[in-house]
């Protein structure tokens, strides 16, 4: 089929859900994180088409903390992230957070990139309007705001992906990817100004959902880190 075709071509490391957290699951029992002692958080676009991976993440960590705002660039500022991790539960004094943090990107049945057939809807739309948005903007030019509205987490995605490259991809196959990368280094940006790392241990998974016609999502891993005590990162192989 050719959203398979699709699929394996442009994301040929890309799992599904289900076998992807098992691998988180794997990688982050012996550094201690137990279910009962595990608090997870996912930022993820507010998008319907996300919603299965929180579900997900609960039947293994229990119902997370949600992050997510645009472009699953977490929204909900140093307050927010305070109230997370005054969440987190102890063991032994210690807590163990795991955050996970995905934008998204769909493939419809012709295996269009970035396009989503949805519920009763009888023509493919993009998947992830805020990506699309940018693509077209960083195409055309940024237009400016209707006086008295403000659109401050679009202008916010557009700042921190630009951050992280000199000269911004012209696709969204491309660009998606950047957005991943600027969500995991905002992750840690938020952590590290806190100093979470002195009252718990950290595990933070970053990468791709992708949505198929068929309902089952895959995901492309993109960073995946730990830190303890010490204060310093350590990358995980998933």
């Amino acid at each position: 089929m050719r959203h398979l075709e699709a699929l394996h071509s442009a994301f040929p490391e890309a799992v599904s859900s289900e076998q992807y957290l098992a691998r988180v699951a794997r990688l982050v029992s012996p550094l201690g994180f137990a279910r009962e002692h595990s608090f997870a958080a996912v930022s993820v676009c507010r998008d319907e088409l996300t919603q299965s991976f929180p579900d997900l993440v609960a039947r293994r960590w229990d119902q997370p903390f949600s992050l997510g705002g645009l472009g699953a660039l977490p929204s909900l500022g140093r307050t927010g992230w305070r109230a997370a991790l005054s969440h987190v539960p102890l063991d032994d004094d210690r807590g163990h957070l795991i955050v996970f943090g995905l934008p998204h990107i769909g493939i419809d049945p012709e295996g269009n990139i970035g396009q989503s057939l949805r519920r009763h809807q009888l023509e493919p739309t993009p998947t992830c309007g805020a990506m699309a948005a940018l693509l077209t903007s960083l195409r055309n030019g940024f237009e400016p705001l209707t006086p008295g509205l403000d659109d401050n987490e679009a202008e916010r995605l557009q700042r921190i992906v630009d951050s992280q490259s000199d000269q911004l991809p012209d696709n969204l196959l491309e660009l998606t990817k950047l957005a991943a990368s600027a969500v995991n280094a905002e992750m840690w940006v938020e952590l590290d100004a806190l100093a979470a790392y002195k009252e718990m241990d950290i595990a933070v998974f970053c990468g791709i959902q992708i949505h198929l016609p068929d309902e089952v999502d895959f995901i492309y891993p993109v960073a995946s880190a730990f830190m303890g005590s010490d204060g310093i990162t350590k990358e995980l192989v998933i």
